[in-house]
């Protein structure tokens, strides 16, 4: 959508610029900003390097921390996600970083699952796997980046909500319950919903 918007602005621009008669600068000079734009776009839409998310379960069930971590980015998790989603974590705001995530996510879903003896899902979503781990930083970024967290995982038929209500009903009074609730109202907050909302 973007790219059809960026051409579309850069059509326009040529169609003004070629109106108008009493233009001295040299058309093509001129119109270099908007082809430049348009450039940005087409390059933004074509970023995304899913195989940097190769691993990911790996580096969420160890919970490893990143060598070279980048300004708050300390795992190695969210340096693998970055990546993926060409995120210029110097030059991209917040908004930009959720963003290009969050399209990256989407595009990817399907093969973020995780399968691990630790987890009790088959091919199960790997934010679920995080909340059977207590992965508070990765619950944390997928709420910020706003990735989809509504797909129903095949094996339990549940959405991420529904799985972290199960949990919070089998840990009922265990300290796991308060932050199992906690997951509850930041998930919920950030979009999530059960599957019979959808």
């Amino acid at each position: 959508m973007r790219f059809v918007t960026a051409v579309t602005l850069m059509l326009l621009a040529t169609n003004l610029f070629a109106a108008d008669a009493d233009c001295n600068e040299d058309s093509t000079s001129a119109l270099r900003p908007v082809i430049k734009v348009a450039q940005l776009a087409s390059e933004e839409l074509k970023c995304s390097n899913p195989k940097k998310l190769r691993g990911l379960c790996m580096y969420i069930g160890d919970m490893e921390k990143d060598p070279n971590p980048q300004g708050r980015f300390v795992y190695k998790y969210q340096r693998k996600i970055l990546e993926a989603a060409c995120v210029d974590v110097n030059k991209d705001d917040e908004a930009t970083i959720a963003k290009k995530i969050a399209r990256v996510w989407k595009e990817n879903e399907d093969q973020l699952t995780c399968d691990n003896i630790q987890f009790d899902v088959v091919q199960g979503s790997i934010i679920k796997f995080a909340v059977s781990l207590k992965f508070d930083s990765f619950i944390l970024d997928m709420a910020k980046w706003k990735v989809n967290l509504n797909k129903v995982d095949k094996f339990d038929d549940r959405t991420v909500l529904d799985y972290v209500e199960y949990q919070m009903e089998r840990m009922k009074g265990k300290p796991s319950e308060i932050i199992l609730k906690n997951y509850y109202r930041i998930l919920k907050d950030a979009g999530a919903k059960h599957k019979r909302e959808l």
